[in-house]
């Protein structure tokens, strides 16, 4: 009996595509929520171990390092492994693991190879394949389903604030890691719902993609032919432990590395990553030593995740209106907007005037978060996107992780962070000319083809 054909998919039309959505929606929620929690619960769990701050909270941005600079080898896994269904369940069963084993552990070297390391790389297999799937459901609309899907990152930081604060003053920050390790296997759902279009989007065998207007003036790049490996390519092949090897190094994509364009963007995303993941970790812990009570302090997470969530849908409002602005001048509104909060947060010590300035560097953030998903998004073919978000993200987790152990240890010179904040202003305005290359760069470059 011959098998049913099915239906071919357009990008764009598939309803499925905001199922996956809803799902993507979740899982970010999820695994940027933890992180928000890891840094509520930094202060009790310094106490408990009679660390010092710099080292718990280290441990908290390499959860969120670690996941990020582990990008390329889940590249190569998503490309390798037939079912992004398979390896975000995988994802999700390790980082809620680590949240529970962590609960138990005794010395701060078991705390941190739970959580930066079991959770940290469960965070990045459950994480990088929503891209791939979203990108291969739209097009047009990628903008808007990437700002909504991004959008339960603010929102997580609304909610996981005072969740977190609330368990933690009812269990202690051991049963509260219990219960995000239980809210984590929630993410096994979410893959659940994953599934892939009934035909596959544009792939590498082509050489241009069609840009829509609101992609910085036409974000493409060439794929110059690359034969990179996929799963399907490599059905009924016997392969040697050295082809095997060579098939890993292959599908990871290191040829990305050589593109101008992508040394730019990712250049300038560090710069953003560094910031965002120092501040994040750190926020509550700086209200404090500002003279904040503890869920004062608390709250500004809300703040932040508020001005997070506006700024993620201001481009795509903007671009249904006559006011449309290059995605370029998104990008370099946004990081002026977050130096001069970051510069004014410093010397703030008023809660409402702290709860402010909080709200507007989220805004900043969101701001060119979304702007650098659209870019990203079009910088190459739908096949070789995934690989592209991990490179980014490896490089921006390894800027990440120094951010985490250069601000601890400023305040344990300094004893406070008013110093690493004066020093993520600066770095926020390095990226405004980053930024500004790559656009020329592709200028330049359309104009030659």
């Amino acid at each position: 009996m011959a098998s049913q054909r099915r239906p071919v998919h357009h990008q764009d039309e598939d309803p499925w595509g905001w199922v996956v959505v809803g799902a993507t929606f979740v899982a970010f929620f999820i695994t940027y929520g933890n992180l928000k929690a890891l840094g509520i619960l930094l202060l009790a769990m310094q106490n408990d171990f009679s660390s010092d701050v710099w080292i718990i909270g280290w441990m908290s941005v390499l959860y969120n390092s670690i996941s990020l600079f582990s990008g390329p080898f889940v590249a190569s896994i998503d490309r390798l492994v037939s079912s992004r269904r398979s390896v975000v369940i995988v994802g999700g069963v390790m980082g809620s693991a680590g949240f529970i084993i962590g609960s138990q552990s005794t010395t701060v070297l078991q705390l941190a190879l739970s959580i930066a390391i079991l959770s940290g790389l469960g965070k990045s297999l459950s994480f990088f394949p929503f891209f791939g799937t979203l990108a291969s459901y739209f097009s047009e609309n990628y903008s808007v389903a990437i700002a909504i899907a991004s959008s339960s990152l603010p929102i997580s930081m609304i909610v996981y604030g005072p969740l977190t604060q609330m368990l933690l003053d009812t269990y202690g920050w051991r049963g509260t890691m219990m219960i995000l390790g239980g809210i984590t296997s929630h993410i096994l759902v979410c893959a659940a719902l994953l599934k892939a279009p009934a035909v596959a989007s544009p792939t590498d065998t082509e050489q241009y993609q069609k840009v829509p207007d609101d992609a910085a003036e036409g974000d493409d790049i060439s794929t110059e032919g690359d034969n990179i490996p996929t799963s399907k390519s490599h059905q009924g092949k016997c392969l040697t432990i050295k082809g095997n090897i060579q098939r890993l190094l292959t599908s990871m994509d290191f040829k990305l590395l050589a593109n101008k364009r992508f040394i730019y963007l990712t250049a300038a995303m560090s710069c953003v990553h560094f910031c965002f993941s120092g501040w994040v970790v750190y926020m509550v812990s700086h209200g404090v030593f500002q003279g904040l009570s503890s869920h004062q302090a608390s709250l500004l997470p809300t703040s932040f995740g508020i001005g997070y969530f506006l700024g993620k849908f201001l481009s795509p409002l903007f671009d249904r209106t006559r006011f449309k602005l290059p995605t370029i001048s998104w990008v370099c509104f946004g990081c002026f907007l977050m130096f001069a909060s970051f510069l004014t947060e410093a010397f703030m010590t008023l809660f409402p005037v702290q709860m402010i300035i909080t709200g507007l560097i989220g805004v900043g953030q969101g701001i060119v978060t979304q702007s650098n998903d659209v870019l990203v998004r079009f910088l190459t073919s739908v096949d070789r996107l995934v690989a592209l978000v991990c490179w980014q993200a490896s490089i921006g987790g390894i800027s990440a992780m120094g951010s985490g152990l250069l601000s601890g240890l400023i305040y344990e010179w300094t004893g406070s962070f008013q110093v690493a904040l004066i020093m993520y202003s600066g770095i926020m305005l390095i990226s405004v000319p980053l930024f500004i290359i790559y656009g020329k760069t592709t200028k330049r470059e359309q104009n030659q083809c």
